[in-house]
């Protein structure tokens, strides 16, 4: 029966269009299977800036023809995930799954809601259809980003899934991070990824220009005097805008600066790293502590419950236990650097990891206890003790030590945005063996002035729990534990600065007073993450004399901005503020108090991140010019949380030195200088 059926259709179908033929012509053409031309198109394996477990999956049909789903799998190797699909996919058209409900895509309606989280080093993904047949597989990630929260994106859709050559990370900007779900993806092979979208939001920030095409290292006022301030940018700045004989340094590479610092020790050095994964400064500090200088680190011990931090978490275990070995590679010995958190850190214990760091391939000689982390119960080879609640009992990895300073011979300060990484500065370990400074953006200033030094040390004390060698893990205190206990306001030789550290010190607070009572002219920032209102509410009544929602008119005072791309579009940052949007996702704990008259701030066009933390106030004016730089992120955490340290620099040159490397960020986002 069922061959009759087969075989008698085609007439059926001859029949019926030639009775009928404008109602089969508008009929859709829908492929139930056996078609390869719907293919994986993009994956956001490391989920989004929202959450890491936010993770989706699009696919991309190549024909002209609609396509069903029904009955087609897209499973992965290792059985998870395993995802039953339905639906009809359009021709020439896009089809999301969102991993657990519709706001993993915060402004994009998800076509599938699937279950099961992604790898974050690796999965093998394969589409299939309802015969069986594999029609697109994936074998590894090949791209993507997770720092930055990037996906992973073909280039062709026509071209073999299973080659590295046809995949590349994201580039441009969506809600929940960088990618494209449902449209055209950013570095598609005809080069058009490039052009907005006529759908897009009139708002998003244009296309990255190459404004910096010389990467030539320039090293234009450096000091080694007293009283010496000197600021390095990363990435290139623009030197017609400098005052007279005061060219910034740009493109510079910070390791080098950084190890040139360390090794000027002749005493002391005192670390305080959010993260270190760069070989040649560990390097350096072994060395320096087999030279006998005393070299305390502290580092932050991350959350390695975080699939999408374990991986680098491993990476600086591994780093920070070479440290704590010392030159010899023996625990317990003269030449060993002490190394503290702020919660405790365990030995990874994996051979071929171990050894590729050039560790012994067992963890053995390290005693192993059992304590309490957090409320969780961990055994393991504790290798870097800890601020502790009391004795075998330590405050969980939730908060973040995100210091990035160090202080040489209680002397200089070298302290700012850049975090000591391969990604930091480089981008990659491909970069990093070849020197290209390719990494997120960031800024270095480094001081050379005892008595803040002392300031600092004061701070590294705090959370060390003394001023000795080894740490004091029941008198140590991080985070809102620690208390307001420094000098605030120094004179380096004629020139104010101001130092801040958080939790408790109140920086943003200042920040907002700064504002409130300082600036008469501009303020120029590019900021990583800023969710802080009073903040922004200040700025607002600069710009428009008003700080009520959808109220004022323009002043006259200037406001320029940047903001890291990976967050202009979430509800909390500033940039929905002052751009007078309304953001697609609202909370009671953020009124995004909209700005009346829209100010000219775009979304970064950097290749990585923009690290910035900073703020110019009055550049270029009579009326104090100041820069604000630091680790600080304008946010809740970063002032009442996290530890952080926050400079406030009251100077002509540095604040002129600093709109050198904002003009050539901010023109490249599209901006105009005037």
């Amino acid at each position: 029966m069922m061959k009759k059926l087969f075989t008698i259709f085609p007439v059926f179908i001859l029949c019926f269009s030639t009775l009928f033929p404008g109602m089969l012509n508008n009929v859709p053409e829908v492929n139930a299977s056996g078609t390869e031309s719907v293919v994986i198109n993009e994956i956001a394996w490391m989920g989004t800036s929202a959450n890491y477990n936010d993770e989706w999956i699009e696919l991309f049909n190549n024909s002209g023809s609609d396509v069903s789903l029904d009955g087609w799998k897209l499973h992965a190797a290792d059985g998870t995930p395993a995802i039953a699909l339905s639906g009809t996919i359009p021709a020439n058209g896009y089809f999301l799954l969102e991993r657990t409900d519709d706001q993993t895509v915060s402004d994009v309606p998800a076509d599938l809601i699937y279950s099961g989280a992604l790898g974050n080093t690796a999965e093998h993904l394969k589409l299939i259809d309802p015969a069986g047949t594999t029609v697109d597989e994936v074998d590894t990630w090949y791209a993507g980003d997770n720092t930055s929260k990037a996906t992973m994106e073909r280039i062709d859709p026509n071209a073999e899934g299973m080659s590295s050559s046809n995949w590349a990370t994201a580039n441009k900007s969506y809600a929940n991070g960088l990618g494209t779900p449902k449209g055209l993806n950013s570095t598609a092979a005809d080069g058009s990824g490039s052009v907005e979208d006529p759908g897009s939001d009139p708002t998003d920030p244009p296309p990255a220009s190459n404004v910096c095409n010389d990467r030539t290292q320039h090293l234009n006022n450096v000091s080694e005097a007293e009283g010496a301030i000197n600021v390095y940018f990363n990435k290139c700045a623009f030197p017609e805008y400098a005052s007279a004989g005061n060219e910034a340094n740009y493109n510079v590479n910070f390791e080098d600066i950084l190890i040139k610092r360390l090794n000027s020790a002749t005493k002391s050095i005192d670390f305080a790293a959010y993260e270190i994964n760069l070989p040649r400064v560990v390097d350096t500090l072994i060395q320096k502590a087999a030279e006998g200088i005393d070299v305390r680190v502290i580092a932050d011990s991350k959350d390695a419950a975080d699939p999408h931090y374990a991986e680098r978490f491993e990476t600086m275990r591994l780093y920070l236990e070479k440290m704590a070995r010392g030159q010899d590679l023996t625990i317990g010995t003269a030449d060993d650097i002490v190394i503290f958190s702020d919660s405790p850190m365990f030995a990874v214990e994996d051979s071929a990891k171990r050894t590729s760091k050039g560790l012994p391939s067992s963890a053995n000689d390290i005693n192993e206890v059992s304590v309490t982390v957090g409320n969780s119960a961990v055994t393991g080879r504790l290798f870097a003790d800890a601020e502790s609640k009391s004795p075998g009992s330590y405050y969980s990895p939730g908060n973040q030590m995100h210091n990035k300073f160090a202080i040489i011979d209680d002397r200089w300060v070298f302290t700012g945005t850049w975090n000591f990484t391969v990604t930091g500065l480089y981008g990659s370990e491909e970069n990093m063996q070849q020197g290209i400074l390719d990494g997120n953006q960031n800024q270095i200033v480094e001081m050379n002035w005892p008595e803040l030094a002392g300031i600092y040390e004061t701070e590294f004390n705090e959370m060390w729990g003394t001023a000795a060698l080894n740490p004091d893990p029941a008198a140590s205190n991080f985070s809102s534990r620690k208390t307001d206990n420094t000098t605030h306001v120094i004179d380096i030789n004629g020139k104010k600065v101001e130092i801040y550290f958080s939790a408790g010190d109140n920086a943003i607070g200042k920040m907002a007073e700064l504002i409130r009572n300082e600036a008469h002219f501009n303020t120029y920032f590019s900021i990583f993450a800023w969710s802080d209102q009073a903040i922004t509410d200040e700025l607002k009544n600069k710009w428009e004399g008003s700080y009520h929602d959808l109220e004022g008119t323009l002043t006259g005072f200037d406001v320029k901005g940047l903001f890291d791309s990976s967050f202009w579009n979430q509800w909390w940052s500033a940039s929905i503020d002052m751009t007078g949007r309304t953001a697609s996702q609202t909370s009671v704990n953020n009124p995004n108090t909209r700005w009346n008259n829209p100010a000219p701030v775009y979304a970064d066009a950097e290749v990585r991140k923009l690290h910035s933390k900073t703020m110019i106030i009055d550049a270029d004016t009579n009326s104090d010019p100041t820069v604000i730089v630091g680790s600080t992120n304008w946010s809740n955490n970063g002032n009442n949380v996290n530890d952080e340290n926050m400079l406030i620099i009251h100077d002509t040159a540095i604040a002129n030195q600093f709109v050198q490397e904002f003009n050539a960020r901010y023109i490249q986002a599209g901006g105009t200088i005037q």
